[in-house]
């Protein structure tokens, strides 16, 4: 069984991500736009910084290999490839309209699930702690019944 490999390559017609399915293509025109975003400290098992290439609907697509565990500089890169995005763009390319207020929808529903998840984290935290000590209260009485 061979290895899996991850790596976003880019070339003259845009940004390929190779993942575990099938490498995924994005063409220089249909990116809106690519940026670093902080990993919140609650989900952070891996890197604390990872890039998306923003379509132009507003869908974001994460660059696999391009965070700040495997690439330590991370800045360079990132500027690298916005300026590559800038210079590989037809001449008649224009922003969509509709991105910015998607990917500000799209980042406050992410935001909104973090809290909800925090939020019902700590109740089964409680759950958990209030279950063992009536087990241990269950299991006591029990065991101290005589027989």
């Amino acid at each position: 069984m061979g290895e899996t490999r991850t790596a976003t390559t880019a070339d003259r017609e845009g940004i390929v991500v190779c993942g575990l399915g099938r490498p995924r293509r994005l063409a220089w025109d249909g990116i809106h736009d690519i940026r670093c975003v902080a990993v919140p400290p609650r989900r952070r098992w891996g890197p604390d910084t990872i890039t998306y290439a923003y379509r132009t609907d507003g869908r974001r697509v994460p660059l696999l290999c391009v965070d700040d565990e495997e690439l330590p500089a991370l800045e360079p890169e990132l500027a690298f490839l916005r300026a590559l995005l800038l210079r590989q763009r037809s001449a008649g390319w224009a922003p969509d309209p509709r991105a910015e207020p998607r990917i500000a929808r799209q980042n406050a529903r992410e935001e909104a699930w973090d809290r909800w998840f925090d939020g019902w984290r700590s109740y089964v935290l409680i759950f958990g702690v209030a279950a063992v000590l009536i087990a241990g209260i269950v299991l006591t009485t029990w065991l101290g019944r005589p027989a």
